[in-house]
């Protein structure tokens, strides 16, 4: 499966989602991917804005993980397709399996002149997310045989009829319904009696037909936005966005648009597969590292905080616990592009290691020492918490030890002694 080696980077495209899990381990985010979005759109929902991942499937392995989804069972008929002459089709267990090699195989097929088994996973009662953005990669099934593929999201109280989509809205990312290079997203609302109301949006698909493609939903309170291979495509607001809890649905069925069914010969018809489907949400802990505020960084594991042991150039930096409060343990954050400096208030000096080895002390030095050996990256984890990187070496900064007055250290490890959390003194 592809994606499944890069570590965690925006992808950023010039060439053309309880074994259900609340939280993720540190190292886990770290081989998880970010969400497929194009520079072009001037979004990002990476780890550096807060945004972490909160659910998953890569669908390893040969058994569905029932703990996340449920095979969807038709109780009776989906809708007729008369146009394409189909009477009756159907959602049934077995046409829904893992294939071994990391796909989710949903099939198609014809079991008399005018009916169609389909497959289907829904994850209700299992997963169901309130806002995030929400990504699969999927190969459609075959539209011409009459088929269509769907990635979408269903409320439980969709039917209410109170004209808007708060309570409940069918939220269709897309449908494969058609044999041109084209799909359209739906938001239905106030059920699918006289009171429904429907949007409707078509947005160009290149190469839909063949191969994989990444289908995402941007879902925030105040709009839906839909894209295909990183590409902002629809966009959705007012009444049209729910403002409740949702379950995601991945679906073959009956293609309401395009299609030739009816010179199918009896058995198999199509496949879909999909790859993958991630989830990711913005951690309401998260504020922005800024420079103006006056800040401590604290320790998770030893919850100690930053502290220089004296005047002038080469002070080792330190640890210490809260009796210390003066300007010794106060910083300031300075910008450097994308990176910080890290500046001691107290005696107005950047802080920098003197080698690249695990284990390396950090030291003061003068405010010229602007290069990357004192620049800082701080990548959000989770809970308020970041790691901090060094530009040079790569590493990161950790406490030495739990006990206050120990070295703050250079490493490669992220466990809970590598997160720091900023704390503002001006507040």
């Amino acid at each position: 499966m592809i994606n499944k080696l890069l570590n965690f980077t925006l992808l950023l495209s010039i060439l053309g989602c309880t074994s259900v899990k609340d939280t993720l381990s540190i190292q886990e985010q770290n081989e998880i991917h970010q969400p497929y979005i194009h520079s072009s759109n001037n979004r990002v929902f990476d780890q550096s804005e807060g945004w972490i991942p909160v659910w998953s499937d890569e669908f390893d392995g040969t058994n569905l993980d029932e703990t996340k989804w449920t095979k969807t069972v038709s109780s009776k008929s989906r809708a007729p397709r008369p146009e394409l002459g189909i009477s009756s089709w159907f959602w049934v267990q077995d046409h829904v399996w893992l294939d071994g090699n990391g796909h989710l195989v949903l099939k198609s097929s014809k079991v008399s002149d005018n009916k169609m088994f389909c497959g289907s996973v829904d994850s209700r009662g299992k997963y169901q997310p309130k806002y995030g953005y929400m990504e699969a990669r999927i190969k459609i099934a075959d539209t011409s045989k009459g088929n269509h593929t769907a990635f979408w999201l269903q409320g439980e109280n969709q039917g209410n009829v109170d004209g808007t989509g708060n309570d409940g809205a069918e939220i269709d990312i897309f449908e494969s319904a058609w044999l041109s290079e084209t799909t359209k997203s739906v938001i239905h609302i106030d059920g699918y009696a006289e009171d429904h109301k429907a949007n409707t949006k078509k947005y160009d698909t290149p190469n839909i037909h063949e191969g994989f493609h990444i289908y995402g939903l941007l879902w925030e309170d105040d709009k839906l936005e839909i894209y295909y291979d990183g590409e902002l495509k629809v966009t959705y607001s007012g009444i049209w966005v729910p403002q409740v809890e949702e379950w995601l649905w991945l679906s073959v069925g009956a293609s309401f648009g395009d299609g030739d069914f009816i010179s199918q010969p009896i058995g198999d018809l199509s496949t879909a597969e999909v790859d993958y489907v991630r989830v990711w949400q913005k951690d309401p802990l998260y504020e922005a590292p800024n420079t103006t505020d006056v800040i401590r960084l604290r320790n998770k594991a030893s919850n100690y905080y930053f502290r220089v042991v004296g005047e002038g150039d080469n002070v080792e930096v330190q640890q210490t616990d809260n009796s210390r409060q003066g300007d010794w343990t106060y910083w300031k954050l300075v910008t450097n592009n994308s990176y910080y400096h890290i500046k001691a208030e107290g005696t107005s000096k950047y802080i920098r290691a003197i080698e690249n080895t695990n284990g390396a002390v950090l030291y003061t030095k003068p405010l010229d020492n602007v290069g990357s050996w004192t620049q800082w990256e701080f990548i959000y984890q989770e809970d308020g918490y970041f790691l901090i990187k060094n530009k040079e070496t790569k590493k990161y900064l950790k406490a030495s030890s739990n006990q206050s007055d120990t070295p703050i250290i250079l490493s490669n490890t992220t466990d809970d002694s590598a997160l720091w959390k900023i704390e503002k003194l001006n507040e």
